[in-house]
């Protein structure tokens, strides 16, 4: 059982994002982390760590660029290095801290990535049966099934031996990088969870948990990052709801999240 976190104690949670002002993958995760009972502190590229925070969720958003992923570049995309160097150096002080993460999507590649594992740069040449849809009212729709390997964290978690997902991502986790897990695939073999189980609590998930939040099992997810989060230090005030949209003066990124 999830033990529930007490809004008067709300630990903080950095949340990764890019430097739009309407930042739809942040919002979602913001009301992801405050329905489990957090406080979201947006993390803007060029931030760094000053230890306020206890947990950490690597938001999805435009591929890792191809000089840190060690792909190739594919023309007339844009990318992002800034937004990398800012999610790896707080991805660093999390690990150094033993601080719980959470990887979502492009997240979970930049964990196995850190860890000096490989990316599938385009999944659908990558696996057979992986031609997934692209509209953007079907990434909303679009269901597949995963499956959850018996006796990890992620099953104890959700409870149950699969899970279907949606699917918004053109990359995926190749080879694992070094102490990680695969703890959920799907049946042509793309991983969908990796996980460090010399870790408290260290999960990267390929699909977006935030936008399946009417599924009692991607709530557990959420909360059981704070229930971690909340060992980690004392009594934090509560939030505000005005830091979902805080601003800045920075250009803002353009491309469309994919991952």
């Amino acid at each position: 059982m999830i033990p529930s976190v007490q809004t008067s104690a709300r630990p903080v949670i950095a949340v990764t994002s890019s430097h739009r002002r309407l930042a739809p993958a942040y919002i979602m995760v913001w009301i992801a982390v405050r329905l489990a009972g957090g406080k979201p502190r947006r993390v803007r590229p060029g931030s760094r760590p000053n230890g306020s925070h206890h947990g950490l969720v690597l938001t999805g958003g435009p591929d890792l660029s191809p000089e840190f992923a060690g792909i190739p570049r594919t023309p007339h995309r844009r990318y992002y290095p800034q937004r990398d160097d800012t999610e790896r150096s707080f991805l660093e002080h999390a690990i150094r801290n033993a601080l719980p993460v959470l990887g979502i999507c492009r997240g979970a590649q930049l964990m196995n990535r850190a860890a000096g594992g490989t990316i599938h740069p385009a999944v659908r040449k990558a696996y057979r049966n992986a031609r997934y849809p692209h509209h953007p009212l079907a990434h909303m729709l679009f269901r597949k099934r995963v499956h959850v390997h018996p006796g990890t964290w992620i099953s104890e978690v959700v409870g149950k031996d699969h899970l279907m997902v949606n699917s918004l991502h053109r990359q995926s986790v190749a080879q694992l990088g070094a102490g990680l897990i695969a703890t959920a695939t799907e049946p042509n073999g793309v991983i969908q969870v990796i996980e460090d189980p010399r870790r408290k609590f260290f999960v990267g998930v390929q699909f977006h948990p935030e936008l399946l939040l009417y599924r009692g099992a991607f709530r557990r997810l959420f909360r059981s990052l704070i229930a971690a989060a909340a060992a980690n230090g004392a009594a934090i005030p509560d939030a505000t709801p005005s830091d979902a949209t805080s601003t800045d003066t920075a250009a803002g990124e353009t491309a469309t999240p994919t991952g």
